[in-house]
This record gives C-alpha cells, structure tokens and sequence, in this order.
C-alpha cells in the first residue's frame, strides 16, 4: 500500500513536471524513481527473467521425451549387386523410414541436483537484484543529500552576501557623514566582491549534483528537475543514542550471496558423487518402413529375371525397455574433483569469516563516525547562534561609532563558517548513516 501511494505520488510529480517543465522531488520520490528507472536496476531484473528460464529449462529434463525421425531415399541411377558371382542392377526405387522414440529417466540423480541448482542459481539472482536497489538506494540518497548541501550553502552564501553588502551599504553612509573612513568603504567592497566567486562556484556545484542525481535516476540529463526541502529539515533526526537500533549483518547481501555460493558448492559436491552412482532409464520405439521397386529386365546369369513394380510397407514393431548404465571407470578422478571441491568450500567459509569481521568493524565505525558527527553538529549549532549574537553586537558597535570595520568583517565570515559547519556535519551524519543502511541490507 505505501509503496502504491509512493507511485501514485511519484505519477503525480511527474504530471506536475511535465506542464511546469520541472520535476519537482523529495527523497523518497527520487529513490522510487530510480528504482523503476535506473538501468544496472534493469539489467539485474533481465538476469532474473534469464535465470527463471533456465530453471523451467531444467525440469524439462525430467519429463519423458519423444523423438519423432525419418528419411526419405530416391535412387537416381539403379545400384548394383553382386550375387553367386554375377552382379545384377538392384531394383529397388525409393525406400523410407520413420520412426518415434520415448524415453524417461526413472532413475537419474544428476537432474534432480540440476533442478535444485537452478534454484540456488534463482535466490542468487535475486539476491544480486536486491543488492543492486539497495547499493542504488544509498546512492541516490547520498546523491540526494549533496544536492541539498550545495543548495543550503548556496543559500548562507547568499545570505551572507546580503550582510557584506548591507554593511558596505552602512560604511557609505557612514563615510558621507564623516564617521567612517574610506578604508572602511573600500574594505566592505572587498568582502563583496571577494564572496561572489565562491558563490557562482557553488552555483555550478549544485548543477553538476543534480546531473549525478538524474543519472542514477534514469531522467534525461536535460531534464530541469528541483529538489524539495534542505538539510536543516533533517537536523531534528539527529541521535546519538543507537538504542533500539537493528545492527545485525545477517541480511547483509555481501554475506547472504556468499552464503548461496556456498550451498552452490555443496550442491555441485552431491553432483559430483553422483557420477559413481548407476542411472536408470526407460525408453520405447515404434518404426515403420517403405520400399519401392521399378519394373525392370535383368538376368542372373543365362537365368532372364523379369521384376514388376512393387510397393512395400511394414511396421518393425513397438519396442519398450530399460537401460542401466552402471559406472566403473573414472571412480578415482571423481573422487579428486570431490576433493578440490571440498577445498573451495572450506575457501570459501573462511572468506565469509573475514568478510562478517571487516563489515562488524564497519558498522562499529559507521556509528562512531554518526556519534561524531552528531556531536559536531551540536557543537556547530551552538556555535551558530553565538556567531549570529557576535555579528548583530559588531554591528551595532560599528553603527553607533564604537566598532571598527574589521570587527563586523570577522563577524560576518565566523557566521557564514558556522552556519556552513552545521549543514556539514548534518550531511556527514545522513550519508553516514546512509552507509550504515547499507552494510545491514536494509532496504528500506
């Protein structure tokens, strides 16, 4: 249902897009969009549909198959044949043959360890699908994040423009009325000029941010789009505490895809082994025959023999039996292949170890980097307010003749860095804890 609503919503954005001629997102509209739209997203679906057609190719094998043949022979030029020492032309004109054959495996375990592989083979492509979305789902929201992030500091840098020009503004009406100097003037007009550059580079950060979001979602790259909200909006979810928090590795999909290619070996151990065991098939045929002969004179010896046209048709009967194939040689290589496979599983048991250990040691960092990023952003908050108190007390100072231009120019440059400070710590937190959804498999 929620799924449904987000699809639903996603419809309705993009309505809305195409008569604004801009696709207007949030979050969680960016991601369902790239999971319907994103090509690697595309490919792994194929490789299920591949994979399904493989597995109903398997069971087939099972089922009892039948063979129809047949031949047709016309004789161009009339054979010979050798008879008591004399050779005469063969009559014979045309012959043909047709035929059906039935068999049944009633005994072959190999299939059976066949079908049951390209089940693995299905849970493996699956779960490679769902490793995709998920690895495509921290993507697209670290994505989404490095948008907001150049958006907001655009924004304070913009903001902070207006200060510096305000307080140039100040210094002109100051130095008309002679309580300010020149110097003052031309310091203010520096600080201008000296924060455009940085804006317009922020400006194209944002544009080249979108472009690498609309790739990973699949949206044309000409396709104007505008993304909803800012980092702030995300500052109250900031925690330190991990209380309650899932931080199991079990549906890690690193883990989980060498966990089926461990079964895989196991599975292709038990086909191994059944290359000593006997296999048991029945099978049936039924052939029915045609031959025809043109009329002809010939002589066997001083015997004239004269043959008239014939046609001839006969059944060769209905067959049934069973066929036990027994192996007694290539025991001792089967045996060795059993061997070297039983050496990659245990390979592979110990690279499953290593790998639980680095992503346990992963997921640790993942929440210390979380909890230093939610102290620094405390830290950057508090440090926001009192930088926006020291600029208004600069100021006010410098209104009234008891500043210097210099006190309001560091002012200005301490409120901009803190307030930039705070959305970095915000954003470091979210794509932090992006990665942290990641690690657990978490797909949602």
């Amino acid at each position: 249902m929620k799924k449904l609503f987000l699809i639903l919503t996603l419809s309705t954005a993009c309505l809305s897009a195409h008569a604004t001629d801009v696709l207007r997102l949030n979050l969680n509209q960016a991601i369902e969009l790239a999971l319907n739209e994103n090509r690697i997203v595309k490919i792994a679906d194929m490789e299920i549909q591949r994979v399904d057609y493989s597995q109903k190719s398997a069971w087939h094998n099972i089922l009892p198959s039948l063979d129809a043949s047949g031949n047709a022979i016309k004789y161009l030029v009339p054979g010979e044949m050798a008879m008591m020492g004399m050779v005469m032309k063969s009559p014979v004109d045309f012959n043909v043959q047709a035929g059906l054959n039935l068999s049944l495996p009633l005994f072959v375990p190999a299939l059976w360890h066949t079908i049951k592989m390209t089940t693995l083979d299905m849970q493996l492509a699956v779960e490679k699908a769902n490793a995709s979305k998920i690895t495509l789902r921290n993507d697209v929201t670290k994505a989404f994040y490095g948008v907001l992030l150049a958006k907001d500091s655009y924004k304070i840098l913009q903001d902070g423009l207006a200060l510096v020009e305000e307080v140039h503004q100040q210094a002109k009406r100051l130095f008309e009325v002679g309580l300010a100097t020149e110097l003052d003037v031309i310091s203010a007009e520096v600080q201008v000029k000296n924060l455009q550059p940085t804006i317009m580079e922020v400006e194209n950060g944002i544009e080249q941010a979108k472009m690498f979001l609309k790739v990973l979602m699949g949206v044309d790259i000409k396709q104007a789009i505008e993304i909803e909200g800012s980092l702030i909006d995300y500052g109250a979810t900031i925690s330190h505490s991990n209380a309650g928090r899932n931080l199991s590795i079990d549906e890690n999909t690193d883990l989980r895809q060498l966990d089926i290619a461990q079964q895989q070996l196991q599975r292709a151990l038990s086909m191994q082994r059944t290359q000593r065991m006997p296999t048991l098939v029945a099978f049936g045929s039924y052939g029915y025959t045609g031959m025809g002969n043109r009329a002809t004179n010939t002589s066997l010896g001083p015997i004239p023999v004269e043959i008239e046209k014939s046609t001839d048709w006969f059944s060769q009967g209905l067959m049934a039996g069973v066929q036990l194939n027994i192996p007694l040689s290539g025991i001792f290589t089967n045996a060795t292949k059993e061997k070297q496979t039983k050496v990659q599983i245990n390979q592979l048991a110990e690279q499953r170890n290593y790998m639980e250990d680095m992503l346990n040691m992963q997921v640790r960092t993942a929440l210390n980097n979380m909890d230093r990023a939610a102290k620094q952003a405390e830290v950057a908050k508090k440090n926001e307010d009192l930088a926006q108190r020291g600029y208004d007390i600069a100021l006010k100072r410098y209104e009234t003749g008891m500043g210097i231009m210099l006190e309001v120019q560091n002012a200005s440059n301490q409120l901009m860095q803190a307030q930039l400070l705070y959305n970095q710590a915000i954003a470091s937190y979210l794509n932090t804890k992006s990665d942290l959804e990641k690690l657990l498999g978490h797909e949602k």
